[in-house]
């Protein structure tokens, strides 16, 4: 088995490599060659990784542009790129309609060309050089403008071997549950079998999973602390070895957890981030071990950078650079001067964005780099003091706000707690809201919109 979705048949290696052939195949049909581009607005499942197989098995390069990027600029990334080739899904076709540029592509792919091509015994592999992009996403950055994170054939080839030596992904023969597309493709170039759960995490489909026996069943889980959180409230899965879980802010109990969850199972505690990855490791355990010991709520050990990493720690901001790690951005020239920086080598460092504190324990994840360290400490404190992470702390015309979700059955005490502590000119409850791609981080914006006022005393 290589790609299977939750509650799906799924499809072998032999399988999934004769769909690439016929991806390949029906693009070439309509006129791709190597260096082309080719927007991809399919549905998450075996015939998109059959279609990224494809494209880079032709030397040219797969886009994806989040679907929710407001229309204009949609407009903008597809009239800089020019892709050749739209291939898209139903709602793919129904989405790429609203915007201008997208109609203007010349040649369209329906999902049916692929699955009915017949005749194609084997993918055809073109020899390009490393810097030939393989896979180009679009993103809304941080400006509001969007960015496209490169990754080049050479750079996938890199990531996979850090991936790979980091998290032992060939260790096991079983498949791997992830909710990561960018681990799928690591995991088919293991030659191990992904299970992927759709973002909805829909309780049958979690369900599901225990019904798996054998060599069907997962042996290992690559997530954020949300699903697991999700997995560990609808199931056992008694059978998995090794989980992965990334997420710097993840509390130290959700980890506890899930070491009783899984008591066998060996967990890793990953910094990193959707452009390098990863860029830190350590055993959860004793990540979990370290931050209690210094009164943290929260999994705030990184552990050390992996081999490959180079790194420099500046006061509010850590910078990375490897060969697993993305290079300049395409259309995002205010990204790149915010966050990317070539030395006189000619290499390529990438902002984390975060504050990193070093010691003899190694790395201590410290905020965000727009974030007073002041503030951060005191959101821990918060935390610590009354045993939840559904808070935040907002600096508004010199007044100091926390805003904060209290449990229902601990409100009071949360309050008593919060009073005594007399750090806030004002405290407001909100309903917290967690960022669309993983639920993990705090929404903040978002959460604030909810806001009800509530003055201490």
């Amino acid at each position: 088995m290589a790609i299977r979705l939750a509650r799906g048949p799924g499809v072998t290696f032999g399988e999934l490599l004769s769909l690439g052939a016929r991806a390949q195949k029906v693009y070439r049909r309509h006129g791709l060659q190597p260096g082309d581009m080719v927007l991809l607005a399919d549905n998450l499942g075996p015939r998109l990784y059959a279609s990224v197989i494809g494209i880079l098995a032709s030397g040219a390069t797969a886009v994806l542009v989040e679907p929710w990027m407001p229309i204009e600029r949609i407009n903008r990334v597809i009239r800089r790129v020019q892709p050749k080739i739209f291939s898209a899904s139903l709602v793919g076709r129904m989405w790429g309609l609203r915007s201008q540029a997208v109609r203007e592509i010349p040649n369209w792919v329906r999902p049916g060309e692929i699955a009915n091509e017949r005749g194609v015994e084997e993918l055809h592999l073109e020899s390009v050089d490393p810097e030939t992009i393989g896979i180009l996403t679009f993103t809304s950055g941080t400006t509001g403008e969007p960015k496209g994170v490169v990754r080049h054939q050479g750079y996938l080839l890199e990531q996979h071997r850090v991936l790979s030596s980091v998290l032992d992904l060939e260790t096991f023969r079983g498949p791997d549950l992830c909710i990561f597309a960018n681990f799928a493709l690591a995991n088919l170039s293991s030659g191990r079998g992904s299970i992927i759960v759709p973002p909805a995490w829909k309780t049958d489909d979690l369900r599901w999973l225990e019904s798996l026996r054998g060599a069907d069943a997962p042996e290992s889980l690559t997530t954020g602390p949300a699903f697991l959180m999700r997995l560990m409230d609808e199931t056992r899965l008694p059978e998995l070895k090794s989980l992965h879980v990334g997420g710097a802010l993840t509390d130290c109990w959700i980890l506890e957890t899930a070491f009783a969850h899984f008591p066998d199972a060996h967990v890793s505690h990953i910094y990193g981030s959707s452009e390098a990855e990863p860029v830190a490791c350590i055993d959860a355990r004793e990540a979990v071990e370290r931050s209690r010991a210094r009164g943290l709520f929260q999994t705030l050990s990184l552990g050390k950078p992996v081999q490959e990493i180079k790194s420099t720690i500046e006061p509010d901001n850590v910078w990375v650079a490897g060969p697993h790690v993305c290079p300049l951005y395409i259309g995002g020239d205010e990204e790149n001067r915010l966050h990317k920086r070539r030395d006189e080598e000619g290499r390529v460092w990438h902002s984390m964005g975060d504050r990193v504190r070093s010691d003899h324990d190694g790395w201590w994840y410290s905020g965000r780099s727009g974030q007073a360290l002041s503030d951060f400490e005191l959101e821990q404190k918060v935390y610590a003091a009354i045993g939840s992470s559904k808070a935040f702390v907002v600096r508004e015309n010199d007044a100091l706000t926390l805003c904060i979700e209290p449990d229902g059955l601990r409100r009071d005490r949360t309050y008593e707690i919060l009073r005594s502590m007399k750090a806030f000119n004002r405290i407001c409850e909100v309903r917290i809201r967690r960022d669309r791609r993983h639920r993990a981080r705090i929404d903040r914006v978002g959460s604030l919109r909810t806001r009800k006022p509530w003055r201490i005393g």
